[in-house]
């Protein structure tokens, strides 16, 4: 038995993750901003299990266009399956177009079942913030925090002892500066409630792998114009060479390696 997690493609274009507890096929994603036919087509090329029709719930992480794509709404109310948001975004959700009856807004701690115990975070980015997950399940704990113009405590705290971190790293702050992006939208990127560049996303991981848990590390949302998968994995490298081959940097328009914590190597409780 195993638990697993592939991104099925992070970019300005589009993002999603699947997330499965257990071998059962089944799974969920967290953000929808790739098609229903985009995961379908990621979860084949990526040599998933999980099929498109054992779809179990769906977590949002906010309502950007490249996290929720509104061709879901049709897929929704043909095959409805719960959407968790945090209750800060529920009255955007429905304006969005996610059906009221799929609609699960949260805050906090709750149980998926008897397969996962789920915790949502609320991370600062632009207005009204973004939202981290944290996944305990029998065989791993999964963190994913993607959209955050800064990393807190409380975030530190919650991602304590992960087996499997999915974590954005979004811009190198050299390219952000010498890019031709209007000053105003580089200081909303830059400004604490935007996104988390690569020094600062290094800074994260490396006082989450104080406790050695990690087993692997994605990097998530790397910006196509102002940063390069190269730079960042030669500064995580050169930081904290320790991760280097448990690292993997996820693209726009290719799922990752399906990412496995197995059974025969208990998660640290």
């Amino acid at each position: 038995m195993s638990a697993s997690l592939c991104v099925l493609g992070s970019s300005s274009r589009g993002n999603a993750t699947a997330l499965s507890f257990d071998d059962s096929g089944k799974f969920v994603l967290v953000d929808a901003g790739l098609t229903p036919r985009g995961v379908r087509t990621a979860l084949v090329r990526a040599s998933a299990t999980a099929r498109f029709h054992t779809l179990r719930a769906i977590f949002l992480t906010h309502l950007d266009r490249d996290h929720w794509s509104p061709s879901w709404t049709n897929q929704l109310q043909r095959s409805p399956v719960p959407v968790i948001v945090r209750r800060a975004h529920a009255e955007q959700a429905i304006l969005m177009g996610v059906p009221a009856n799929c609609l699960r807004p949260m805050d906090g701690c709750f149980s998926l079942g008897t397969t996962a115990d789920v915790r949502l975070i609320a991370v600062p980015h632009d207005e009204i913030g973004s939202t981290a997950f944290r996944f305990d399940c029998e065989h791993a704990h999964i963190g994913h925090a993607t959209d955050l113009g800064c990393v807190n405590d409380e975030l530190l705290a919650a991602f304590a002892q992960l087996d499997i971190l999915s974590i954005e790293s979004n811009y190198d702050e050299q390219m952000q500066r010498e890019s031709s992006r209007p000053a105003f939208l580089k200081q909303r990127i830059m400004g604490g409630r935007g996104h988390l560049s690569n020094a600062q996303a290094v800074e994260a991981v490396r006082v989450l792998m104080r406790d050695d848990s990690i087993r692997h590390l994605v990097l998530l949302h790397l910006s196509q114009q102002c940063n390069r998968p190269e730079l960042a994995r030669e500064l995580f490298c050169s930081q904290l060479p320790t991760i280097a081959t448990s690292l993997v940097i996820s693209r726009p328009s290719q799922p990752t390696p399906i990412l496995r914590v197995r059974r025969s190597e208990p998660a640290i409780a």
